[in-house]
């Protein structure tokens, strides 16, 4: 099934976001080289969690204990539910493009709350930016975790090779051994720096609430994700969680840009 493919460009950037597949980011291309994975199968599937891009995780990243809401005793798989939605578009131009999903019968049957969250991918110079802006208009507090999963092309043989500059990650914490799963604390700077062999320097630029990155692989993919959340799996059963007190609103972003494409 195709799926409208939106493009924008600016500066260094070029990218793609496929509001019908969760609002995602699709593909990213700094100085004409291209920065992200993606299984187009996946991405093409409307039954299946695509495979690559930079898909959103709304209104929590990671999996729950249990897959179990708290205190709500409410269940919702891994990643909550944002990147299975359509989003609607609500402002478009040639660098930048506004998604929006709100509460409805089937948000509420598994979280019980009134949101609206706008996601927001603009290019902007040398550096991508992704961002939420969450608001509640209900009369009770509003929790999220939200993050992002992006995917980053590495070949097979060179995981091993991925290093953190900030946070410190030691060569082989990713690897194509196995399916490494490793979170260390976001650098309290808020910003990023992995090298990434055959990409370049990833720098990323995080706003203060995300405090956690999660690295993820599987064997024999080319691949490596370097994830942006607000806090570990389960943050959002947890006081860590960001609270949107009734009426009020919440916004959350990272930056994102490689270094030495060329």
């Amino acid at each position: 099934m195709e799926h409208e493919t939106i493009t924008l460009g600016a500066g260094r950037v070029r990218a793609s976001v496929v509001p019908a597949r969760g609002a995602i980011v699709s593909a990213l291309a700094i100085d004409g080289r291209e920065v992200l994975y993606l299984d187009e199968a996946t991405l093409a599937d409307p039954e299946k969690n695509v495979r690559g891009g930079i898909p959103v995780l709304f209104p929590f990243a990671g999996r729950l204990p249990g897959d179990r809401l708290e205190p709500d005793g409410t269940t919702m798989p891994q990643h909550g539910f944002g990147r299975r939605r359509a989003w609607a578009v609500t402002q478009r131009g040639p660098a930048s493009v506004a998604m929006t999903i709100a509460d409805d019968d089937a948000t509420r049957a598994v979280f019980p709350y009134a949101f609206r969250c706008d996601h927001v991918v603009s290019a902007v110079g040398d550096a991508l930016e992704i961002r939420y802006v969450v608001t509640n208009p209900g009369d009770r507090p509003l929790p999220i975790a939200p993050g992002w999963h992006p995917y980053f092309r590495c070949a097979p043989a060179d995981k091993v090779a991925v290093v953190g500059e900030e946070p410190p990650v030691a060569p082989g914490t990713l690897h194509d051994g196995g399916e490494p799963d490793v979170g260390v604390p976001a650098p309290e700077s808020g910003v990023a720096v992995f090298a990434i062999p055959g990409l370049g320097r990833l720098r990323m630029r995080l706003s203060t609430d995300l405090k956690h990155l999660q690295m993820w692989s599987l064997p024999g993919r080319p691949f490596v994700c370097v994830e942006p959340f607000v806090g570990p799996a389960g943050t959002i059963n947890t006081a860590r969680r960001v609270v949107v007190p009734p009426g009020g609103r919440h916004e959350t972003w990272a930056r994102l840009t490689i270094e030495g494409a060329r």
